[in-house]
């Protein structure tokens, strides 16, 4: 039975819980080419997909420059696919295997955001294979 007493504490928790619900914390991807051949540095951007969803985009840079893109999301288990563009042609296309590609760039994977910034780091060595870390970029 709510009374006037309880009836503050129900709106407090209810306030409370739209707060914790409604979090969201920061996600940046960096990725870096490594082992480019002479006359291959080609056009690339990178996708960030959060549960199917594409969320973020990288800007369009030279394979040789790298870069970034930070998303908001919320907070909580998703299911991330980090995936490399690769402009060939006029058209954009999967960096993969698939498409006759050295190397996969991409990463998929399960991950849990709480509330601290989040970093992933993908570095994409043509000459060996994509190699990924959530504290610093790899070495080769």
């Amino acid at each position: 039975m709510i009374t006037m007493k309880t009836l503050p504490v129900l709106v407090l928790l209810l306030l409370s819980s739209f707060l914790v619900f409604g979090q969201t914390t920061s996600f940046t991807t960096t990725f870096k080419f490594i082992g480019i051949e002479k006359g291959h540095d080609h056009l690339c951007k990178t996708q960030v997909w959060i549960d199917s969803s594409l969320v973020g985009e990288s800007a369009e840079v030279s394979e040789s420059k790298g870069g970034s893109v930070t998303i908001d999301l919320p907070i909580g288990e998703h299911k991330i696919r980090i995936i490399n563009l690769v402009k060939y042609e006029g058209r954009w296309e999967e960096h993969t295997l698939q498409n006759l590609y050295s190397i996969d760039c991409l990463w998929e994977g399960t991950h849990s955001f709480y509330h601290k910034k989040e970093n992933i780091y993908l570095l994409f060595n043509i000459d060996d294979e994509t190699k990924v870390s959530w504290d610093k970029m790899p070495k080769k």
